[in-house]
Parts: structure tokens; C-alpha cells; sequence
């Protein structure tokens, strides 16, 4: 649907038009008829208008003035010629102004105007056809370009150099330049990448995002190349002149601090940059790329959102066995926090872990791995209470371990990871005391006539009977010794209200061997003993 404008100081041409023009069923939107030519061109600053149609005769402003203002900011739109005057000066102007149409008013119906629109949207489709086309072409150019150049700057790093002359000669095409000045590499790496596969649609979307923001920040130097790496990791080779020159160091730490920021407000994610020392040949650019690019083990103990000189990154793992050694005790502590529901537990827990592992720096895997072997392990005890289910699969979770890229992000997904382990184990506790009570309530109802013990419904429940004693008591509010003579008490009122059975048929058919303190229980349970209560409910019963 294309848009349409209206304007004319004449209301019932306005109105004509508005109302007897079938602008839908011919493609177009009338998005607005204005009787002050000023009114249209402030609304034709903000809005997109494909067709205005306009008298020429207004106050404040003539139609061929107003078309000339709005081709400033629609240079493609049409133009269409409304007047009362058949003047040859006119058609001239309009003519200049590329006005699609010149219509007298005493000649315009719907008919012409509806054959005039139909020509102006074959002529808007065609338009849009090579416009698309053009713009294809440049994105398949753009994208191949940005193909070659990856492929430039990984070979770079990953295949011999055999030949530095063809290096070179590549490298030039590229805009590298080494043997007229140096170049300062820099590679720049996203954090938290696996946020960026809920934010964009695609891999290719978020790198040809990431791509965009750092062309644009960068558009006036244009002697700083750009090279895409891998999925939100890129090269940056400033220009670094001689000693001679101006030192550009600052300036360089200045544009990736711009840089953070742009890519943090448009992106939603923060990147960290390693800059390395200014080079002025092939093979010590490769020397650098490679330290910066297989480093990634080295960068999971970087803070994000840093600039960090790649030679001041500091080598080296712990001993992984100290690591271990303190499993146990972690694994202890994680148990606490799950199993007992303490979610004002998580910050410490997670803080004393991570600075643990912080200051020791262990092998990223090493921790990843010793993490998971206590997330199993508490998910086990979780599922070997009947129906647990858990809301994500054992190759599911090593994956999302084994794709954190820094302690940083290794802290905030555990800290997440506990509140929801915590509400697994809530659910998994109410779920199966439920069912526990609910089996031991149906214990004791089906066995009313005999002698019920705790140890007797332990033992029916698997269970042991100090703990059942104070599972029953949290979960019901009564201890399980007042459930059961509570349940033989309602039982006995039962019997005493709808049968003729003596007080010794039903105190024996109830389990208590001494009527009397069969009538005694009763007595404390109702306020009556148990012929006293028959007389009542019987006197108390209609006629």
C-alpha cells in the first residue's frame, strides 16, 4: 500500500476526493488531506508520502513550492497537479518539478483520477523492484566482501605464511598497509554470547548487527580495517605511525571505549577488547592474532567490559587437585542451600566459590566439569523422589555449563541456576510429603479396628518413625497419636448415632482393648461419654 496526500484549499475538491476514491482497492493509504499547504508539509517531514496531489493556487504556500519542499525528504515521490488555471507558465514549472500529472479541475472525475492513480502505482511497483534489486546486489557484494576478508584474517592465523610477498599484495586490498606504517591489532570478543541467541534470530543477524555498530563508530577513520573473526569476535588493525608522529594509543583506547558503549546500547551485550603491540610485518601480526585468538581459556578470568593489553594477560592454571579437595565441602554447602530451601544462602555460597576459583585460576573445563558433578549430584537426590521431573535434560545442562565464556557469566547462570534448583526442590518436597501423609492418613483409616502405632505406619511407609512423627505433625498440624484417636472418635460418634451396638462392641471394633478408657477418649473428644452422646443425638432426631 503506498501513501497519498491530499491538498487543497478548495473543501469540496478535499472532500470529493477523500470520499469518492476507492484509495484501498487501488493500492494506496490516504494518510491525510489538509486544507493549509503549511499543515501537509510539517506532517510530510515526519511521514512517508509516495503520491501528493495538490492544487497550486493556496495562501501561505503554492502546491509547486510545497512539492519542492517535500522532494527534499521524499526525492522519489509523485506528483500530482490539481488547478483552475490552464496557464502554460504553470505546466512549465511543473514540468521542472517532474510532476507526474498536470489536471485541470473542470476536466478531473473519478474515472481519470482512478486511471492516473492505477499508472503511479505501476510506476511506484516498478521503482521498488529495482530499488530491491540494487539493494540485494550491494548486500550480496557487502556480504562477500565481508566473506573474503574472514577468510583473509583466519588464514592469517591458522595456515603457514609461506609467502609474505602474497600476503602482502592481499593484505593491500584490505587496506593494510604494513610496509608504509604499522598497524596496532586489536580483537574484540563479545560476553555472553549464548544472550545473544535469544536477542537475535540468527547467527548471521547478530554478527552482521556487530558488524554495522563497528563500520558506523568508525566511519571516519578510514585507514582502521575490520575484519570479522568468528561468531561476536572481530579484528581491529589501527594505523600506528612512527615515533615521529603523534602517538595514537590514547586515541585508539578512546574509539573502543566508544566502541563499548555503542555495541552495550545497540547490541545489549558487553565486549571486552585485547590490544596488542604496534607491528610492522606479516609474521608479527601473526605472532599477536594467534596469542589473542586461541587465548580463550585465558580470557574466561578477564573482567568483561575491559581493554587489556594482550601482554599483561597473565598465563598459567592452578593445580586442579586443590580444586577437588574442596568438593566435599562445596558440595556440602550446595546441598545445604537446594535442600533447604535458602535463597538468602545463594550470593554467599556463590561469592565464596567464585573468589575461591578466582584466586587459584584452574583450567576453565576443571571448573565447569567440578560444577557439574555437583549439580548431578544434588539433581539425583531430586530424582530418586517418585515423579521428579526436571525441567532440563542432563546433555542440555553440560552443554550450557560447557558454553560459559567467563567466570563472570559462570557466577550470574549459577546464582540463577540455585533459584531455580530450590524451587525444583520445594515442588519435589510438597509434592512427595503429600503423597507420604496422604499414604499414612489411608494407612490409618483402613485400619481403624485394630491397635495403630507410629512404628506401625513407619514401617508401612519405608520410613523411620521420628521422622514421620515430624513430617506429619509440619504437614498436618496435629502429632499423628491426636490424628489417629481424632479419626476412631468421629468413627465412634458414626457408630453411635446409626447402629444399636453396645459401647464395648464398638470400643472393641475400634482396636481398644479397656472400654473404660475407650469411654474416657470419648468423653475428652465430645464432652459426653458414649451413652450419654446416643441419648442426645436420638432425643435431638425428628419424630
Amino acid at each position: 500500500m503506498y501513501s497519498v496526500v491530499i491538498v487543497d484549499d478548495d473543501l469540496p475538491v478535499l472532500e470529493f476526493l477523500k470520499t469518492s476514491i476507492q484509495w484501498a482497492e487501488l493500492g494506496y493509504t490516504l494518510t491525510g488531506a489538509y486544507e493549509n499547504p503549511l499543515d501537509a508539509l510539517e506532517a510530510g517531514r515526519q511521514e512517508k508520502t509516495d503520491v501528493l496531489i495538490s492544487d497550486i493556487g493556496m495562501p501561505g504556500m503554492n502546491g509547486l513550492e510545497l512539492i519542492g519542499h517535500l522532494r527534499e525528504v521524499h526525492p522519489r515521490m509523485k506528483a500530482v497537479i490539481l488547478s483552475c488555471h490552464d496557464d502554460f507558465h504553470y505546466a512549465q514549472t511543473a514540468m521542472k518539478l517532474s510532476v507526474s500529472e498536470y489536471i485541470l479541475k473542470e476536466t478531473m472525475n473519478v474515472g481519470n483520477i482512478s486511471e492516473l492513480l492505477g499508472r503511479l502505482k505501476e510506476q511506484l511497483d516498478a521503482e521498488v523492484q529495482v530499488v530491491s534489486k540494487s539493494r540485494n546486489l550491494e548486500k550480496e557484494a557487502y556480504q562477500h566482501r565481508g566473506a573474503s576478508k574472514r577468510q583473509f584474517i583466519r588464514s592469517t592465523v591458522n595456515e603457514p605464511l609461506f609467502d609474505a610477498e602474497e600476503w602482502t599484495l592481499k593484505a593491500e586490498g584490505f587496506g593494510i598497509r604494513l610496509g608504509k606504517q604499522g598497524v596496532l591489532p586489536v580483537f574484540g570478543y563479545a560476553n555472553r554470547v549464548k544472550e545473544a541467541d535469544n536477542r537475535f534470530q540468527s547467527k548471521d543477524l547478530f554478527e552482521y548487527t556487530i558488524q554495522n555498530i563497528v563500520e558506523e563508530l568508525l566511519v571516519d577513520q578510514k585507514e582502521t580495517a575490520l575484519f570479522t573473526y568468528d561468531t561476536g569476535e572481530f579484528v581491529l588493525l589501527f594505523p600506528h605511525y612512527s615515533e615521529l608522529h603523534v602517538n595514537n594509543s590514547q586515541k585508539v583506547e578512546q574509539t573502543l571505549r566508544q566502541l563499548q558503549s555503542s555495541l552495550q546500547q545497540y547490541s545489549k551485550l558487553s565486549f571486552t577488547f585485547l590490544t596488542g603491540s604496534p607491528i610492522k610485518d606479516a609474521r608479527s601480526l601473526k605472532d599477536q592474532l594467534i596469542r589473542m585468538v586461541e587465548g580463550k581459556n585465558l580470557r574466561f578470568y578477564l573482567p568483561e567490559s575491559s581493554i587489556i593489553k594482550s601482554g599483561h594477560v597473565r598465563e598459567g592454571f592452578g593445580d586442579g587437585g586443590l580444586l577437588l579437595a574442596q568438593y566435599s565441602e562445596a558440595l556440602d554447602e550446595f546441598r545445604s542451600v537446594v535442600f533447604d530451601e535458602r535463597l538468602d544462602m545463594i550470593d554467599g555460597f556463590v561469592s565464596k566459590w567464585i573468589d575461591f576459583i578466582q584466586y587459584n585460576r584452574f583450567r576453565p573445563m576443571e571448573v565447569k566439569e567440578w560444577l557439574l558433578k555437583m549439580i548431578l549430584d544434588v539433581r539425583m537426590r531430586l530424582k530418586s523422589l517418585q515423579h521428579y521431573q526436571s525441567t532440563f535434560s542432563s546433555e542440555l545442562l553440560h552443554h550450557d555449563v560447557h558454553d560459559l565464556s567467563s567466570l563472570r557469566e559462570l557466577e550470574l547462570w549459577l546464582k540463577d541456576y540455585l533459584q531455580q534448583a530450590i524451587q525444583w526442590a520445594g515442588q519435589v518436597y510438597r509434592e512427595s510429603h503429600n503423597r507420604e501423609i496422604l499414604e499414612c492418613q489411608r494407612f490409618v483409616y483402613n485400619h481403624l479396628h485394630m491397635k495403630i502405632s507410629l512404628e506401625d505406619a513407619a514401617t508401612h511407609l519405608h520410613l523411620h518413625p521420628s521422622y514421620l512423627s515430624r513430617l506429619f505433625k509440619r504437614e498436618t498440624g496435629e502429632n499423628f497419636i491426636e490424628y489417629v484417636t481424632r479419626l476412631k472418635m468421629e468413627k465412634a460418634k458414626e457408630l453411635l448415632e446409626i447402629t444399636d451396638k453396645s459401647v464395648e462392641q464398638i470400643s472393641d471394633s475400634l482396636g481398644y482393648e479397656n472400654k473404660n478408657y475407650f469411654g474416657k477418649l470419648f468423653k475428652a473428644h465430645t464432652g459426653f461419654v458414649p451413652n450419654a452422646y446416643r441419648g442426645q443425638t436420638k432425643a435431638n432426631q425428628p419424630s
